[in-house]
């Protein structure tokens, strides 16, 4: 009888285990197939987001900042921080809404540039500038002449572009200690934007050159090595566009491509690579190249009553496009690093640069005025900050 016990108990184990491994082959195959079908089928995703992983927030069930109205509040936000510049007073809150700390600086009104951690600070038009790192104050400076841009990479190196009587561009690159290290003059051209490789090797700028009958675009990439012993003779690369395209923005990506956005097409410039150019379609809305190693792009399709909108996210490393549908009309798009949001006029989506739904807010009135970081949605109205946590 014991024999015919213990046998029984064996088979019982036996068919125990082979139960648990069919259910656990079941159960990884019907996983697999509801994430195939999940980033495969946009229906399907939107179903998924909205029902099951309840992305969907509204007014109702966000963290709120309360403003004073009639106090000057400038907002940026960057990181996990929320930043309202104020009387000279940098007041720092986290994610869930509560005052963290406060940054005393000689600054009132405020341009601001960030990079992850690391937030720039310069007085708009003044001559004072200082960096942050995290809730910390790291170091501050002071420079000739007007301030006009300031940009900060992800090591903390500062572009600061000034003008004054005799020039009207002067680029000034500091390191992560605060030493001017690099600074170009420009006598007659103004500078549209600034970029530092994420490698601190190279500084680009592009400028307008108005000395012309027309109005010329120019890229300019110099050699911070170079400069060291001549500023002069350390520009690496230069091109000079057409007298039909006008560039506005330029971002470093990893691997020194630099993505330059004209206003009809997207160029990739590497000085080990050819010249790469993405043009828009006509039905090109918004474009961006603020953007962790991708640009993306909205295209628009429809009439009066059925409108179709794709929003377009090219990997300029890897080429690797991902899209995501929506069907609303675009009225803005944000984005930084790996974070775009898409405002539709009461709703706002907020991707990753995979094309993932993060979050959808939804409200009651106009969004007029949004900011993003990697970890954080904004919704800014006259009295009161609305936190998205992403």
């Amino acid at each position: 009888m014991k024999k015919v016990k213990d046998e029984k108990n064996k088979n019982y184990i036996k068919i125990k285990k082979i139960i648990i491994i069919i259910l656990s082959i079941i159960i990884a195959i019907t996983l697999s197939v509801l994430i195939f079908i999940y980033f495969s089928n946009i229906q399907f995703r939107k179903w998924v987001d909205i029902k099951i992983l309840n992305k969907n927030i509204t007014t109702e069930n966000v963290i709120t900042i309360d403003l004073n109205a009639e106090k000057n509040n400038q907002i940026f936000c960057y990181s996990g921080y929320i930043c309202i510049l104020k009387e000279k007073n940098l007041i720092l809150y986290n994610s869930s809404g509560f005052k963290d700390t406060e940054i005393s600086v000689d600054i009132n009104t405020a341009l601001f540039d960030s990079n992850d951690k690391y937030l720039a600070i310069a007085e708009k038009n003044g001559q004072n500038f200082c960096v942050v790192y995290g809730k910390a104050f790291l170091w501050k400076g002071k420079i000739d002449g007007e301030i006009k841009q300031i940009k900060i990479n992800r090591n903390g190196y500062v572009l600061v572009i000034t003008s004054d009587t005799t020039y009207k561009s002067i680029i000034t690159l500091f390191n992560s200690e605060g030493k001017a290290i690099l600074k170009k003059y420009l006598p007659s051209s103004r500078i549209v934007d600034v970029a530092i490789s994420n490698d601190n090797s190279y500084i680009a700028f592009c400028e307008l050159d108005s000395t012309g009958v027309l109005i010329k675009s120019n890229i300019e990439i110099i050699s911070v090595e170079k400069a060291r012993n001549s500023v002069d003779d350390a520009t690496v690369y230069k091109y000079e566009a057409p007298n039909s395209k006008l560039i506005s923005k330029l971002n470093y990506q990893d691997k020194n491509d630099l993505v330059c956005m004209f206003d009809d097409s997207i160029s990739i410039i590497n000085l080990e690579k050819e010249p790469q150019n993405i043009a828009y379609s006509d039905n090109t809305t918004f474009a961006s190249v603020n953007l962790n190693n991708h640009i993306a792009y909205i295209e628009e399709a429809g009439n009066l009553f059925n409108y179709n909108s794709k929003l377009t996210i090219l990997n300029v490393i890897n080429r690797q496009i991902n899209v995501f549908e929506f069907e609303e009309i675009a009225k803005e798009m944000y984005t930084y690093g790996n974070t775009i949001g898409i405002n539709t006029g009461t709703e706002i989506y907020f991707l990753n640069t995979s094309g993932m739904l993060l979050k959808k807010y939804i409200s009651k009135q106009e969004i007029t005025k949004v900011l993003i970081s990697n970890n954080l949605g904004l919704i800014v109205y006259k009295d009161k900050i609305e936190i998205i946590n992403l």
